[in-house]
């Protein structure tokens, strides 16, 4: 039972700690989705090419580390909105998957393989959920114990401050949307390899409740921690009871979507009872 819901959790946490550095850093990232996206497709391309699973989400996390980093260098540095930049990658990455995926193997749908790799194991744990663990502990130790991660916080809580004590605003947050784009490519690349093909819109809609995970843990890593396992533990009941019930597929697919709202609703309205 917590093994499933560990693989459920997973590729949501990973884009919430990735969102979170770059809200931590004062510039939130919210093309979370779009960069799920990117890591899945390219994990397909390179695991087929290299036929390992391993380079395979280790090339989509790459990938889209790389998305974010250009993205975000010509948006901060042409001092672009950053929101607007985003909400455009959420609009184009789908669209330019579907055509790169039209040109080379003539589908825009589901591409699947026979012989796609099937990853290796240990103890009984694919190495891709063990590569996808280490990245969150990765982040986790940047944003707890490094001189990174305290200037992001810095850089968040005073900037002012910060640029005063020689911390560069573009270099640090320019640093947190790369890491940023590396988690949610490294969480696309575990979508893809779990399902040994890829789906179009494979992120499912969990780029956007990563961000209502950020909002509902308040900023903090174990406050997003415990936003994403109710999320995930949403998700996992609800197809635990398709199988039981026989529940129609949309119902299941409404589901995280459903608790997020709720969850939005409930931390509002404790919000406004605080505040009268």
């Amino acid at each position: 039972m917590i093994i499933n819901l560990l693989y459920y959790t997973m590729p949501i946490l990973l884009a919430s700690f990735g969102g979170l550095l770059t809200d931590l850093a004062g510039t939130l990232n919210i093309a979370l989705e779009a960069l799920i996206i990117v890591g899945a497709f390219a994990a397909y391309l390179i695991s087929i090419l290299t036929q390992s699973a391993l380079l395979g989400i280790l090339g989509g996390a790459a990938a889209a580390a790389l998305t974010a980093f250009l993205a975000y260098s010509l948006a901060l540095k042409g001092d672009a909105n950053i929101f607007v930049t985003g909400l455009g990658l959420n609009l184009l990455i789908p669209g330019l998957t579907a055509v790169i995926s039209s040109l080379f193997f003539q589908t825009r749908g589901v591409l699947r393989i026979a012989d796609f790799p099937r990853p290796f194991t240990v103890f009984s744990i694919p190495v891709p959920f063990l590569f996808a663990a280490a990245v969150l502990l990765m982040l986790w130790y940047i944003h707890s114990s490094t001189p990174l991660g305290l200037r992001i916080r810095a850089l968040g809580y005073h900037p002012h401050v910060a640029q005063i004590r020689g911390i560069s605003p573009f270099s640090t947050r320019i640093t947190a949307f790369a890491l940023s784009g590396f988690a949610c490519g490294t969480a696309g690349g575990l979508l893809t390899l779990g399902l040994r093909a890829y789906i179009p819109h494979v992120s499912a809609g969990r780029g956007w409740i990563a961000l209502a995970a950020i909002y509902l843990g308040r900023r903090n890593p174990w406050g997003v921690l415990a936003a994403t396992f109710i999320f995930g533990a949403a998700e996992l009941a609800a197809n635990r009871a398709q199988g039981l019930y026989d529940l129609p597929s949309s119902l299941i697919l409404a589901v995280p979507y459903s608790a997020a709202a709720a969850a939005l609703i409930i931390q509002g309205l404790i919000t406004w009872m605080k505040d009268r």
